[in-house]
């Protein structure tokens, strides 16, 4: 019997780019192998967003898939705060270790810390790790802290002292965005994959509601409110510029939701509306009520490299789809998205003024993306490169 440790700080029904990847490829992971072989996937209860608690057992069993769901603090998206939430998710990890037995590691790693687990559990036991890299760490603190000498020492003491370390331990590492390659060390000698997220079947395909009023325009933001996507340095102006024919939905939750509420405030907006984190099923709802969608990032370096999973769902209908994304982003909408999208400078207000007050409105399909990104093939990719990478077959 063959057993498989996988880990995944988030699943579902948490909320989140990184529990949908995984709900996905676990359960695909499950279907695909035989009955000699287990999987013991850790994660945590959901924690996400304060406002999205749902209640789930501690242990589900699921064939050959055993789900051990740790319970962690609130985090509401800030730094410190997760730190504390993930010295109790790798606490309960190293607890449950005591009684599973593995012989190879799944790891999936937004933040640098589910990876080093692995990296540290790996160096333990001596069993390899396939690592799913879904996300930069020391890139991203050399931005997000506000003092920039005490931001560039830190993140390069985290780059030598515990990224580089556990990307070069991995034997396979799998990227979602090809912006992160260059972040790979020259010197790895492992296999590197490119999967991204992929278009799940909930949207697959999904239009505009017909009957939907173009009295008022709808333009929807779903996601996390935090310092990465910097809505509240954008949205409140362009918000305050067409409070007289638009109407701005904001669904999610997160750190920066604070600095928001406050630029409505100050402008004395009623025509931005905030609503809490909802089911998928909602979501597309919305979607489909809304004449635009709308993404944004904030002007950080290290988010040039970023490919926002939102353009999957986004993409996978038929509205026009409004982003303020440079880099890697703004490249793989030109070249794969395509048609009815207008891509503008993250934070610049004046370029996407002109575009919501001269370009035409129109709704078009994107046909070619959505066959191409389908959720189910990518994740099938997936399962058979871990396949290849732990078991030498597919």
């Amino acid at each position: 019997m063959k057993h498989i440790l996988y880990l995944s700080y988030y699943y579902e029904p948490d909320l989140s780019a990184g529990s949908f990847r995984n709900t996905y490829l676990a359960k695909t992971l499950s279907k695909c192998l035989t009955e000699f072989t287990h999987i013991h996937l850790i994660c945590t209860h959901p924690n996400r967003y304060a406002s999205h608690d749902k209640k789930v057992p501690d242990v589900e069993e699921h064939g050959n898939l055993t789900i051990y769901r740790i319970h962690v603090p609130q985090h509401h998206n800030r730094f410190f705060k997760q730190l504390i939430s993930f010295y109790y998710y790798q606490r309960g990890v190293w607890k449950l270790l005591r009684k599973i037995k593995f012989h190879t590691i799944f790891v999936s790693s937004s933040k640098l810390f589910t990876a080093h687990l692995a990296y540290r559990i790996s160096k333990k036991t001596m069993a390899p790790y396939y690592l799913d890299l879904r996300d930069l760490f020391s890139e991203n603190l050399a931005e997000f802290i506000p003092y920039p000498r005490l931001a560039n020492a830190i993140s390069k003491f985290v780059r030598n002292k515990f990224e580089i370390p556990t990307l070069m331990h991995a034997k396979h590492i799998s990227i979602n965005s090809e912006g992160f390659r260059d972040s790979i060390p020259k010197t790895y000698r492992g296999k590197i994959s490119f999967f991204p997220n992929g278009i799940d079947d909930l949207f697959y395909g999904w239009s505009q509601n017909t009957e939907l009023s173009t009295k008022r325009m709808i333009v929807t933001y779903a996601g996390n409110i935090g310092e990465a996507q910097a809505l509240h340095k954008i949205i409140p102006p362009l918000a305050d510029y067409l409070k007289g024919s638009h109407t701005f939905q904001i669904i999610g939750d997160g750190s920066a939701k604070h600095k928001l509420e406050a630029e409505i405030e100050r402008y004395g907006l009623n025509n931005i509306i905030i609503i809490p984190p909802v089911e998928r099923s909602q979501l597309l709802n919305y979607y489909c009520n809304s004449h635009y969608l709308f993404l944004h990032l904030n002007d950080y370096k290290s988010l040039e490299k970023v490919l926002p999973s939102k353009l999957f769902e986004y993409g996978g209908g038929n509205v026009p789809i409004i982003a303020g994304v440079s880099g890697v982003a703004k490249k793989f909408m030109e070249e794969e998205l395509k048609e009815n999208i207008f891509i503008f400078e993250p934070c610049n207000f004046p370029m996407i003024k002109d575009y919501m007050e001269m370009h035409p409105y129109t709704i078009k399909f994107r046909m070619e993306f959505i066959k191409k990104y389908n959720r189910q093939y990518i994740t099938y990719m997936m399962t058979e490169s871990i396949l290849a990478e732990f078991y030498g077959h597919r």
